[in-house]
């Protein structure tokens, strides 16, 4: 071997001696590693004077699978039989661009060379050798074109397998029982899948993952999932996926058709119920500290009359503790006096009770006027800090996607935070804690506002799942092909059409549209539960109010009167 890695790209020279394996390996492995640093437009031909080896083909085959870079494969072989043989070797059977030329030493056509290729897509289902039809008086070839035929625009009614699970808009299914395999619905993907399928003359089935999951890391560093299932090869490809640095080591992916960000729903804030409103124009304590200083001032003035009692002064008022608890209670509701103490300690308490009861009720009065005039509305939750310091639960969906990987590998030390107190739970079982006010629902945005908008808002357009408004992991979607799988260039291709021409904007409106206009039962029973709850129910919590002072009351009366039947049995 004779070579000179040290030298410019453009300088470089490599010459392989083919009998020296163990170099010839080494050299490969060179190769591929300096060639990461091209871009995908970038490509790099191999000359064989000779069929390689079966080790020399591995490692070319197995080594470029890495790269994105387009390969061409040019093998001189002796005869016809030769070539077939290399053609169809199994270790070929990611690389597309594989031509054998074959010198013929008939007499009609000595001196020739005949070109063969690897037709990769055959309608048997089996790649085939194709002899091109034009014959060279010399090896040197003026056109790649000649003897490298674009063959992925056609699969002959190949059909492929794709793998996903549920996530509106991009993917719905209907489920088939006792099938891993899927009815598709209207969504963004299949939109996306029918236009490749007619384009490239394919068709398609569509099955869930064996374990019901996105994407997660093994133990023994095994992915598994949609992304495992595309790895190992037992799916063609995957529909809607996260594209994340980690997985793109475990597969291929297309470049991104849609941009999506994470963010999280909570239940809205509504004002409280009327009824409440009686108490909340005072706060806790100080809702507190009147009754301490009610129960005060029943007893001083309990306290003074005894004393009034002991110098001699006798009336016919009886005076008891119930009898002086509604003469001081009076004063708040502005009751006359039947009689006033004789005592001066007496008339001055009174008297500062009095100024004391006034001021009272006039702050409340007023306080209660400003709340049922202007209802307080509490801010809803738009941020992880904001989350973090409510009382709220949080929890994601136990299929464990992108959301999950991004809090239980990240270093970030909020998301660490929060991941050591994440729920997992079912789609439909997070809606409903966050309905009911208990949780707050990671996911990415756009399904978060599709299924807010089409499923629990109700004809007005409001709804009672607040989304909120920041933003994390601003990444985006593509689909997952196996490591090397040569059509995911030619599927690429035509989705990013669809990108260009501005399909997916027009299909993401037409299912918001196609969904709102879909009579369904959960929507109107989610619509009673969140957005139609607070007027369904304002008749009956204006009367609320009144009735729980009647209870309140009564409560106290039958209390005092279990106290004073006790007292005078005494």
């Amino acid at each position: 071997m004779n070579s000179n890695p040290s030298n410019t790209d453009s300088d470089s020279q490599i010459n392989v001696v083919m009998e020296d394996m163990e170099t010839t390996q080494n050299l490969l492995r060179y190769i591929n590693v300096n060639f990461e640093r091209l871009s995908p437009y970038s490509c790099v031909t191999y000359v064989l004077t000779q069929p390689p080896e079966p080790s020399v083909l591995s490692w070319l085959t197995t080594l470029s699978l890495s790269n994105a870079f387009t390969r061409y494969f040019i093998i001189y072989t002796r005869t016809l039989g030769e070539a077939e043989h290399v053609l169809l070797d199994e270790r070929l059977r990611e690389q597309e661009n594989v031509v054998a030329l074959t010198r013929l030493e008939n007499s009609e056509r000595r001196g020739s060379w005949q070109a063969s290729i690897r037709q990769l897509m055959h309608h048997s289902g089996s790649p085939k050798v194709k002899k091109l039809s034009n014959l060279f008086r010399t090896p040197r070839l003026y056109s790649t074109k000649d003897i490298f035929p674009e063959q992925l625009t056609n699969f002959y009614g190949l059909r492929f397998q794709g793998t996903t699970l549920n996530f509106k808009p991009f993917i719905d299914y209907q489920e088939i029982e006792g099938s891993r395999k899927v009815q598709p619905k209207p969504s963004l993907d299949v939109f996306i899948l029918d236009v490749i399928a007619a384009t490239l003359n394919f068709t398609y089935e569509i099955v869930m993952p064996e374990d019901g999951n996105w994407a997660y890391v093994k133990e023994d560093g095994t992915w598994g999932g949609i992304v495992g299932e595309v790895q190992q090869r037992r799916t063609n490809f995957s529909l809607c996926l996260t594209v994340t640095a980690q997985r793109r080591n475990a597969v291929d992916f297309t470049r991104m058709y849609y941009r999506d960000p994470m963010t999280f729903i909570t239940a809205k804030n509504r004002p409280d119920p009327l009824w409440k409103k009686l108490v909340t124009p005072l706060h806790t304590n100080v809702w507190l500290v009147m009754l301490v200083s009610v129960l005060s001032a029943v007893l001083f003035y309990y306290i003074l009359y005894l004393v009034q009692a002991s110098l001699g002064y006798r009336s016919n008022y009886n005076y008891t503790l119930s009898s002086v608890s509604i003469d001081v209670f009076g004063i708040f509701l502005s009751q006359t006096l039947l009689n006033i103490p004789w005592l001066a300690a007496g008339r001055v308490f009174l008297g500062f009770w009095l100024m004391y009861g006034v001021l009272a009720t006039t702050y409340y009065k007023t306080s209660l006027t400003g709340t049922l005039a202007v209802p307080f509305i509490p801010p809803n939750i738009d941020t992880l800090q904001e989350l973090l310091k409510s009382d709220l639960k949080y929890g994601m969906y136990e299929a464990k996607g992108a959301e999950y990987h991004l809090f239980s590998t990240s270093d970030f030390p909020l998301y660490k935070q929060m991941f050591t107190n994440v729920y997992l739970h079912s789609r439909s079982e997070l809606i409903r804690l966050v309905l009911a006010g208990e949780y707050a629902y990671f996911s990415y945005k756009s399904s978060m506002l599709f299924r807010v908008a089409t499923m629990y808002s109700n004809a007005y357009g409001e709804s009672s799942i607040h989304v909120a408004s920041e933003e994390f992991f601003p990444g985006g979607y593509g689909w997952a092909f196996p490591k090397g799988a040569i059509y995911r260039r030619t599927f690429d291709a035509v989705m990013w059409k669809c990108v260009q021409a501005g399909l997916i904007d027009k299909w993401i409106n037409d299912l918001y549209y196609m969904y709102k206009k879909k009579p369904a039962t959960t929507v109107s029973t989610h619509q009673t539960q969140g957005g139609g709850q607070e007027t369904s129910q304002t008749g009956s919590q204006e009367t609320q109010g009144p009735f729980i002072i009647l209870l309140l009351g009564s409560v106290g009366a039958s209390l005092l009167l279990l106290l004073e039947v006790f007292v005078n049995g005494m």
